[in-house]
């Protein structure tokens, strides 16, 4: 046998790799695919069981199933799939512009003051994943993001009050872009029975792209932060500043990076 020989080439090899897993780690984790994953960790685990010890039937029903293992996964793992080729689709590039000071205050103001006023509301922070697509399904405009504008978007009198609205930075600050848009909803059993609709619509959208969701609600008069499919919160206005400079990677020097830390929401 010749001598086993480890080179640059092969630690390039291992390092993409393991870079490549690990990314696909941290895009399914808290996610219903990582129970899914842990179960087809069990059939492989069975399977292998199975023809250890010559149990020929059920080592032929395992092989049926791993004969279009690849059509399965595809099933089972198609939004997490959709989700990762949109993050890898995304032009690191692109400048993008940079959020402004004033475009975190506004969306902290608006959002107070839907909650001052006992109204709902669902601000969409668009960041590198374009949401154009969303945009037919509602109005498009361009104005400036200000409280007054968002309180007239979303006062329950207002033609344009259901649906959301999507905020991008521009270069003088946050702009609306888009109102009164159809999110997509989350599945049922991805939230606690105590959320409604418009909950379920904020994690849905950032299970599909990395927007961030500001989710203020009138029945229970509390703001949240939807992000990749999760829910932060309910949040005071300090800790929602500190997280949007932190989501937003707003350059300053005068602010610290902040680290969120889920909770449970508690049915009322």
């Amino acid at each position: 046998m010749g001598e086993w020989q480890f080179g640059i080439r092969d630690a390039v090899d291992i390092a993409l790799v393991a870079v490549v897993i690990y990314y696909v780690l941290r895009l399914i984790r808290g996610t219903r695919a990582e129970q899914m994953l842990i179960g087809v960790a069990v059939v492989l685990v069975v399977y292998e069981l199975a023809r250890m010890f010559d149990l020929l039937t059920i080592e032929w029903i395992f092989s049926q199933f791993f004969s279009v293992f690849i059509v399965i996964m595809v099933v089972l793992f198609q939004h997490e799939i959709r989700r990762g080729l949109m993050r890898v689709a995304v032009n690191p590039l692109a400048s993008g512009a940079t959020p402004k000071d004033a475009m975190i205050d506004m969306l902290v103001e608006s959002s107070l003051s839907l909650i001052h006023r006992d109204w709902g509301g669902l601000i969409v922070i668009e960041r590198e994943t374009g949401l154009k697509h969303l945009y037919d399904s509602g109005v498009e405009m361009d104005v400036a993001l200000r409280p007054d504008m968002v309180q007239a978007l979303f006062c329950p009198d207002a033609p344009m009050h259901d649906g959301a609205v999507i905020v991008s930075a521009g270069e003088r600050g946050g702009r609306i872009v888009a109102a009164r848009v159809l999110l997509p909803l989350a599945q049922a059993n991805a939230l606690a029975g105590g959320f409604g609709t418009r909950h379920r619509a904020a994690v849905g959208l950032t299970e599909e792209s990395d927007a961030l969701v500001l989710v203020v609600s009138e029945e229970r008069g509390d703001l949240h932060l939807a992000e990749e499919g999760l829910l932060i919160g309910p949040l005071g206005s300090a800790e929602l500043r500190k997280l949007l400079i932190d989501r937003l990677a707003l350059s300053s020097s005068s602010s610290q990076k902040s680290h969120a830390v889920l909770s449970d929401a508690e049915e009322k």
